[in-house]
This record gives structure tokens, C-alpha cells and sequence, in this order.
């Protein structure tokens, strides 16, 4: 099936299917005041609030400060947080294991983990009694599978590589990968330019060479993929690449052949090479953890869990939002995956950034004062502003934030809300390709960082973002990418978060 066609029929499926209950008992809670008392259905419970099926239709309920009667209520006191959680194999198999072990040891708990069947069942209980307070069950299968499944009402949680644009349901950015080209340690290729792999991966590929290798469509990532090759402009995979039904097939073949090109992600690149690729400027771009943040790869992969749009359990709900703290990096990096923690900008990133702008080319005679005007301002925003590892990206000519950008509001803003820039004024700073005219896209630029202060504000409880968060814009200054290439434009197509010292 096109991949047009496959997203618009899963959307269409998980937006009429509805979520299965978790619970089924009779309750009658009281306040502690004696001034309220209501009777249903428990239908949830996730250790913090309850949702009860009542005379007055569903309500959610805080647990704190309730007392209950009936048989429902034995199973608020003792209540196993149950979860199933399915998807891409690389995120349930790679990803989630070495990640619940930093979290199990921050919450003081104790994991154990067994196989049943086709699932990995993994639960966390308390030290002291030895009673689990938390059951994950974890499927490895595929990014469609994780979705289909989440769309019936079987899973909590979908994993998956190619992000849902629905409003019904809800982004979580886990980790970055990447899809890079790796050789065999004997090989003598030292880089790659964009423009030759993607000559290999279309119908364009010359008959002789490198052999590409790639996974077949039975393979998790196929369709992931698939999504990066059409924004690059490439419609279908050369019938000359070799297609290996998985992982493993794929390495043992690229490991043994010092002529052969392969094409896998980052994490499960093992002994493999992976080679730098170099864009239309000549500037080779490596797939570090900085650049898989930004998305200045050009394939960098995010990593998502998917959920309804409706409260999770407590539990599930701080396991998600583990993957953005501190004690979770070494674990990811350790595995060979990206976090999702904002830092720095490294320095050699920023000089990139300036060599671009050198070669980028001269606006028209008319704008030519207004953009050396902003050029000027740029650099001394420049010097006095620190960039962060983080981009929200943008259609052409729009100010609207893609799917997997917007991922990234929620975290951003609790991250502001907890004072983690503290000291720093917080600058969105918008940018365009290089398309059109130079006031316009100086414009756009500003919308667009507009447009993430809005959502920041919205997600947040900010009283005032405009004193909080400065917008800025740009236009096409500061490309980090050429803009000769549609990949290249989409790339500078951005809003970065900038912090600058309070006080300068």
C-alpha cells in the first residue's frame, strides 16, 4: 500500500475505535467532610485518580482525600499498575529494558523481568514487601502492529517510528536513531555525499558500484524509511538494492563484503562503520547525538510511544516523562541511542552553521541593505546567546509545527515551568529556507517562532509567555543545511531555542 494511502487508513481506524475499561467494580465514595458522596462503576484507577461511571455520567476523581465503600474498593488499595506496550522491535527491544532499569532504581524499586509467549513482562515492586506496583508487558512486532493494537484497545502504549497526525492521540519523542550508511571495517569508502545515496536508493542507481543494502518491507523500519526517502524526493527503492528480511541478515552481509553499502539505523549499526554524509555544500555531517537532536542529519529518526488522548496511569505517565531526565542519558547513550535533553550546541555545529551562511547566496539588490542590516543583528546575537539541541520544524510557508515537533512542546514546557533556564532569557528564534524574498521570509520567520510560543503558553501555566519567551525571526540567515536541495530547505525550515544571559 502507498504510504499516503497507509496513513490515512490507520488514521481513519484509530479515530472510530474506542478504549477498552480497565476495572468493573461498584464503589460508593465520601468525602472526609461527609459533603459529598457518589456511587458507580470503577472504571480506572491509576494510583492518584480514580474514573468512576456514575449517575451524573463519567467522572475523574481524585483519590486523595476520598474514602470508599464496596466491593470495587479492595482494588484501589491494592492496585498493580498493568500495562501493554507494543511496537517497533528496535524501541521494545533496544530502547525500553535498559531504560526501566535507571527507572526502576530511581523510584527505589526492585526489576525482574520474564518471558511469556511473544511478550517480555517486566515489573517493578517494592524492596521492602516484595509485592509488584507495576507490570509492563512488552511486544515486540512492528510500528503498524503497535498502532493497529492501540487502535482496538489491546495496548497502553504504541512504539513506533513514523509519527501519527491525528488529534485523537498523542506524541511522546522517547529517544533520536538514525538511519546511516554503514561498510565493512575493510572498506575503503571514508564518506558518502547525499546525493550518490540518494541516486542509490531510486530508480537512478548506476549498474555498477557499491551493493545497496536494505531491509525488506517485512522488516519493522520499512515504512519509516520509506517517509524519510519520500521527503528527500526519492519515490520508490532501486530494483537493484539487496533486501534482507531483517537486522541481522543485513549486517552479516554488509560485514562480509568490503564492497558493500548498507543502509540500517544508528543503534543497530554494531561493528559497521558508519559513514559521514556530505551535503550539496561539501560539508560532511556526522550522525552525533547533537545533530540527531536538532534533526540536522538529514535521517534522523525520532523514536515515539503513541497514546489516546486520555489520562494515563500515574506510573506510565512518570515513565514517560523519565526519558527527558538526566539519569536516563547514560542508559540511552549507552544503547546508541540519542536523549532528549536540551544541551549546548557544540561549537563545531555552530562553525558549520557560519560556513553555510558564507555560502549561501546574496538576496536581490533591493533587500540588499535590509539584510546586512540583519545580518549585523544576528551576530550579536550570536555572541551573546548560547543555542540548545532542539528544533521545531515547519511546512513550506507555513507557521504550522509538524507532528513530530510538536512532541516536543509538553516536555519544553515543563522543563521552563521547573525553572530549568533560570538566570537566562529563553529566545525562539525563527528561521526559513531561502526561497522567496527576504522581508518575507524575515516575516514568516517570526510567525513561526510566534507560533511556539503559543503552543508553549498554551501547554504551560505561564502567565505572561511574552516576558518568559522572546520571539525572534530571522528569515533565511544562519542555514544549517544548503538550500540547493529540498531535504536541505527543509531543514533550515526551523525554530531553535536560544538562551541568553538575564542582565546582557
Amino acid at each position: 500500500m502507498p504510504l499516503s494511502l497507509r496513513a490515512a487508513a490507520l488514521a481513519a481506524a484509530l479515530s472510530i475505535l474506542p478504549a477498552a475499561p480497565l476495572l468493573a467494580q461498584d464503589v460508593t465514595l465520601h468525602s472526609l467532610d461527609g459533603r459529598l458522596e457518589v456511587s458507580g462503576t470503577l472504571l480506572a484507577y491509576d494510583g492518584e485518580y480514580l474514573r468512576l461511571d456514575s449517575e451524573f455520567g463519567p467522572l475523574t476523581l481524585d483519590a486523595r482525600g476520598l474514602r470508599c465503600e464496596g466491593p470495587g474498593c479492595p482494588l484501589l488499595a491494592e492496585a498493580v499498575l498493568e500495562a501493554v506496550i507494543e511496537g517497533a522491535p528496535v524501541i521494545a527491544q533496544q530502547l525500553f529494558p535498559p531504560v526501566l532499569a535507571v527507572f526502576a532504581e530511581s523510584q527505589g524499586l526492585v526489576l525482574t523481568q520474564q518471558s511469556q509467549d511473544d511478550e517480555q513482562v517486566f515489573e517493578l515492586s517494592d524492596p521492602s514487601g516484595g509485592a509488584p506496583v507495576m507490570r509492563l508487558r512488552l511486544r515486540a512486532s512492528s510500528s503498524d502492529a503497535g498502532l493497529l493494537a492501540l487502535a482496538m484497545g489491546e495496548v497502553d502504549l504504541a512504539l513506533t517510528l513514523t509519527p501519527l497526525e491525528d488529534a485523537e492521540f498523542v506524541l511522546h519523542v522517547l529517544a533520536h536513531d538514525a538511519f546511516v550508511p554503514v561498510v565493512s571495517p575493510e572498506s575503503s569508502l571514508e564518506r558518502l555525499s547525499m546525493a550518490d545515496l540518494l541516486a542509490m536508493l531510486g530508480d537512478d542507481a548506476a549498474d555498477e558500484g557499491a551493493a545497496l543494502h536494505l531491509r525488506g518491507q517485512d522488516a519493522g523500519e520499512h515504512y519509516a524509511l520509506g517517509a524519510h526517502m519520500l521527503g528527500l524526493g526519492v519515490e520508490g527503492i532501486s530494483a537493484q538494492a539487496v533486501l534482507h528480511p531483517g537486522t541481522e541478515a543485513l549486517l552479516a552481509a554488509v560485514a562480509r563484503d568490503p564492497g558493500a553499502l548498507g543502509l540500517t539505523l544508528r543503534s543497530q549499526a554494531r561493528d559497521l562503520r558508519a559513514l559521514p554524509l556530505i551535503d550539496a555544500c561539501a560539508l560532511p555531517i556526522e550522525a552525533g547525538p547533537a545533530a540527531l537532536k536538532t534533526g540536522e542529519y538529514p535521517l534522523a529518526q525520532p523514536l515515539y510511544a503513541v497514546q489516546r488522548r486520555q489520562r494515563l496511569p500515574l506510573r506510565l505517565r512518570q515513565l514517560l516523562r523519565f526519558f527527558h531526565e538526566p539519569e536516563a542519558v547514560a542508559a540511552l547513550r549507552a544503547a546508541g541511542f540519542a536523549e532528549t535533553r536540551f544541551e549546548p550546541l557544540p561549537v563545531e555545529m555552530r562553525a558549520r552553521r557560519l560556513v553555510h551562511t558564507l555560502i549561501a547566496g546574496q538576496p536581490a539588490p533591493q533587500e540588499e541593505a535590509a539584510f546586512l542590516a540583519a545580518l549585523r543583528d544576528l551576530a550579536g546575537w550570536l555572541q551573546d546567546s548560547e543555542p540548545l539541541t532542539l528544533a521545531f520544524r515547519f511546512a513550506p510557508g507555513t507557521a504550522r509545527i509538524d507532528a513530530p515537533s510538536q512532541a516536543m512542546i509538553a516536555p519544553l514546557a515543563r522543563a521552563i515551568e521547573a525553572g530549568a533556564f533560570a538566570g537566562h532569557e529563553v529566545i525562539l528564534a525563527g528561521f526559513t529556507d531561502a526561497q522567496g524574498g527576504y522581508q518575507a521570509n524575515q516575516q514568516l520567520s517570526l510567525r513561526r517562532a510566534e507560533a511556539v510560543r503559543d503552543e508553549l503558553a498554551a501547554a504551560s501555566a505561564l502567565r505572561d509567555p511574552g516576558q518568559v519567551l522572546r520571539a525572534e525571526g530571522f528569515g533565511p540567515l544562519l542555514p544549517i543545511a544548503c538550500n540547493e536541495s529540498e531535504w536541505g530547505r527543509a531543514l533550515n525550515r526551523r525554530v531553535e531555542l536560544w538562551l541568553r544571559p538575564l542582565g546582557d
